[in-house]
């Protein structure tokens, strides 16, 4: 689970929290963030919606410290709900699904294509990223940070394509984002 990792963010019990995509809220509920909230259109979310309709609800001063982006894995959603982040996120943004273990996790209905956008920030933008080889490559992108608009040559890149250039990509385990977050590093 990935709260194992966002409960080692330096200051987690005092920083703002905000998840798209609950799920059946396990991660959510692990968080031990006192001031944490949530979107997701299946019910279980404090906020029942689109997090389209969530962020053009937000008004521009309202800010989270962290915000995890679990929601939609397409692409284009994806890149939708970074930029809209952006806008709100004051410490870190955190991705899941970047990672597809093999060419079945590519199917939509489980972590897609958004490798396409994690290939586009590892080669294009100069993001603090922290990409995980685990949790189905779980990325923190440490802020500052700014919008993105990758040019369209991104959404061809094959799952093939992506894993020859991600195997030349440094991947962090599970300990050492813990050791570098306990030792405030990053």
């Amino acid at each position: 689970m990935s709260s194992i990792i966002i409960n080692h963010l330096p200051g987690i019990e005092q920083y703002s929290y905000l998840e798209l995509g609950v799920n059946d809220n396990r991660n959510f509920n692990a968080i031990e963030s006192d001031n944490k909230f949530s979107v997701d259109m299946n019910g279980n979310a404090m906020y029942t919606g689109t997090t389209d309709e969530y962020f053009s609800s937000l008004p521009a001063e309202m800010k989270f410290d962290i915000i995890f982006i679990d929601a939609n894995h397409d692409y284009d959603y994806v890149l939708r709900d970074f930029n809209n982040s952006i806008d709100h996120a004051t410490k870190w943004i955190l991705l899941h699904d970047m990672i597809p273990p093999s060419r079945k996790y590519t199917q939509s209905s489980r972590c897609s294509d958004s490798f396409k956008l994690l290939h586009y920030m590892l080669q294009e933008t100069s993001f603090e990223i922290y990409p995980m080889s685990t949790n189905f490559g779980f990325t923190l992108i440490k802020l500052p940070a700014t919008k993105i608009d990758p040019p369209k040559s991104y959404k061809s890149v094959s799952y093939d394509e992506f894993m020859q250039f991600i195997s030349h990509k440094k991947l962090y385990s599970d300990e050492e984002i813990i050791t570098m977050l306990r030792n405030q590093n990053v």
